[in-house]
């Protein structure tokens, strides 16, 4: 691994010991069984999705010419959980869905604006167009994945919370396709696209991110709930393709370590991430002045001023009346039993309208373009 990725491994290995080592290897790990499924699932093209669907479904030997790479991806899925661990994870699930709102706030200015601190990361979406200039924004994808995962039962298997988080881990294998055979995609430099090591970065943007970020808002939420909410998302990130080696350290206090590692050894945003940060919170507030300002205020609220900075995020003049009204605000809404995703999901609307009929189902007419020949 060049130094272009990995920063500062010396400390590193001194704060974070084996970690460290862990994480700079994960740089190179991929997700074979995805991968090789995406690699036989091309040449169906537009039917891969509802290939994969039946297969769920019925059974592998029940869809004609389903290649074998398929149903090894399907047999390596986790098991269903006991009655007892669904019955905590559904706890620490719904402990976060009453949030409502909040909790999109914390999705969009939190958890997926640190996607954007680390260029190398990032590259995977700069580089490929099917991704870039396909039919809804990513963060639709994300949003309409995140709202689905966490209806009610939304993680069972046959549900569409679980069905689209495979589709979601088989797209990350399609982009990784079409960014190794750009041309222009710099493994030494760079890692795997879509990695291990910023796949468990995203997981820990939605849980110890979340979790934290819901609480300094003024949530107030149980230690059997937290304990749910990672157990829920230890099984979700096993679909998601996420290796078992990370998958057992969904946890609090492994994730607040993963989070301090991550940010000491990447490299800083560049304009080209900084552009792509501002742009997205300015396509969340569409022509709305104070939504922009609001949004601002949260970014350097929850993420802190030193993050919402080195992203160039403009400042915000709400930002400290934000300190004093929104935890009154928050409190007031647990006790009245929570909130709804009504805005949350106005904006995820608003950024696949006219794109992505039937919740964003462009997600599984993904086409990525042939491997370069150069």
């Amino acid at each position: 691994m060049t130094k272009s990725r990995f920063l500062n491994g010396a400390e590193a290995s001194r704060q974070y010991g084996v970690l460290a080592g862990t994480y700079a290897a994960s740089l190179m790990w991929a997700d074979p069984l995805a991968d090789a499924a995406a690699e036989a699932l091309h040449a169906f093209h537009g039917s891969w999705w509802p290939m994969v669907e039946k297969a769920l479904d019925e059974g592998v030997d029940k869809v004609p010419g389903a290649p074998p790479e398929l149903a090894a991806l399907i047999a390596s899925l986790p098991p269903e959980p006991t009655a007892e661990q669904w019955a905590g994870m559904d706890a620490g699930s719904a402990a976060i869905a009453r949030t409502g709102d909040s909790a999109g706030l914390v999705l969009q200015c939190v958890s997926l604006m640190t996607d954007y601190w680390s260029p190398p990361s990032t590259k995977p979406l700069t580089l490929t167009s099917a991704v870039t200039q396909g039919a809804v924004h990513p963060l639709a994808q994300t949003g309409a994945w995140w709202l689905e995962l966490h209806k009610p039962g939304g993680l069972r298997r046959g549900a569409d919370g679980f069905r689209k988080t495979l589709q979601v881990r088989l797209v990350h294998a399609f982009v990784r396709r079409v960014a190794r055979g750009s041309g222009a995609w710099d493994r030494a430099a760079w890692g795997e696209p879509i990695n291990q090591g910023d796949l468990f970065f995203q997981v820990v943007g939605f849980t110890k991110l979340m979790i934290d970020n819901l609480q300094r808002m003024g949530y107030r939420l149980s230690a059997a709930e937290k304990e749910g909410y990672f157990a829920f998302w230890r099984h979700a990130a096993a679909v998601l393709g996420l290796h078992k080696t990370y998958v057992a350290m969904i946890t609090e206090d492994d994730t607040y370590r993963f989070w301090h590692l991550w940010m000491l050894t990447n490299p800083r945003p560049d304009a080209e991430t900084q552009a792509l940060a501002r742009q997205t919170l300015e396509t969340l507030a569409g022509a709305g002045g104070f939504r922009r300002s609001f949004l601002r205020a949260m970014v350097y609220w929850l993420l802190r001023g030193d993050v919402g900075h080195g992203l160039s995020v403009p400042w915000s003049q709400i930002y400290y009346p934000m300190l004093v009204l929104y935890p009154p605000f928050a409190w007031l809404s647990q006790a009245l039993g929570g909130r709804s995703f009504r805005k949350f999901e106005r904006a995820i609307a608003s950024l696949s309208a006219g794109n992505a009929p039937e919740r964003l189902e462009a997600l599984a007419r993904f086409k990525p373009a042939p491997p370069s020949s150069t």
